[in-house]
């Protein structure tokens, strides 16, 4: 099917739904506003083990060019790393990994924010049984869910990793109790954006597989979107997918923000470069946003 096909068949959700796009439409009145701020989402990292496909060097080079953008901080959307097969006995291994990805990011100089992705998760905490596998990126990452204010903005990062009574994907109970309290303390004037690994909304599967199926979203995005939908809420970020997607639901955005590696650093994926995306928020608190191709080129070592 070619783009113009998809947009039609796609009607439905968005006249802008689209894989591989270079960013959204900008009305002449949002030109004139000045900028108050921008910051940068990267998702889907993907550090190697080994780095035989150089990705540390992919990563640092997507921090010089958000850095050379002048962004006021990088909100990362999760699976930094890639933990979660690791067996007990590489506990030292998961650390120095999750350690490797940490310092390189404070190299950077940047101010960053984390989300936790399903790679991220490792099993064990100093030879003893993580059963949510949450601990170790706590350690280098901290709250596996939480929120932070920049500039009149409410940021909201969650844990899709909760897993439902069937196992699925999901925002647990304890932390959708948590977010009605972080909601009501900034109250309903406040804009707000959301970012979660796991998508709350995406088109993947029908689009690029053909097929409908409830994998790789969030079990109980109506009772989630049903709270948020009550507050401000500008823009939902999301990964996990490694394509780029955007879909207005209602006067909401949700946007799958490609991956920093693409197709695991083999270069794009479903016409996704490798990139990240761009939020703009103005002095009248709206929001726009662009894909961004940081000119990565597929590299392969030695190792």
């Amino acid at each position: 099917m070619n783009r113009k096909d998809f947009l039609y068949a796609c009607g439905m959700a968005l006249p802008l739904s689209w894989f591989g796009c270079t960013g959204r439409a900008i009305s002449p009145q949002q030109t004139k506003r000045k900028e108050k701020f921008s910051f940068a989402f990267f998702t889907d990292v993907h550090l190697n083990p080994n780095d035989g496909k150089n990705s540390e060097e992919g990563l640092r080079k997507a921090l010089r060019d958000a850095k050379a953008r002048k962004v006021d901080f990088i909100w990362f959307g999760g699976d930094n790393v890639e933990t979660d097969r690791f067996p007990k006995e590489d506990e030292n291994a998961a650390n120095a990994l999750h350690a490797r990805f940490r310092q390189i990011v404070d190299e950077s100089g940047m101010e960053c924010h984390f989300t936790i992705g399903n790679h991220d998760r490792f099993y064990f905490r100093e030879g003893q049984k993580d059963e949510r596998g949450y601990q170790l990126f706590e350690k280098y990452f901290g709250p596996s869910y939480h929120s932070f204010d920049h500039k009149g903005i409410h940021f909201i990062a969650l844990n899709s990793m909760d897993p439902d009574k069937e196992g699925n994907y999901s925002i647990g109970a304890e932390q959708m109790e948590w977010l009605q309290k972080d909601l009501r303390s900034v109250g309903e004037k406040t804009p707000i954006i959301v970012s979660l690994h796991v998508p709350m909304l995406s088109l993947y599967y029908p689009v690029v597989e053909g097929n409908f199926k409830g994998l790789d979203m969030i079990s109980n995005t109506k009772p989630l979107f049903e709270l948020l939908k009550s507050y401000d809420l500008r823009l939902v970020l999301q990964g996990h997918q490694h394509i780029h997607e955007e879909l207005l639901e209602r006067d909401h955005w949700f946007v799958t923000a490609g991956a920093v590696c693409a197709n695991w650093w083999n270069g794009p994926l479903v016409d996704t470069q490798e990139g990240y995306i761009v939020v703009h928020v103005d002095t009248e608190n709206q929001i726009t946003w662009e894909y961004i191709d940081y000119k990565w080129e597929v590299q392969k070592t030695d190792l």
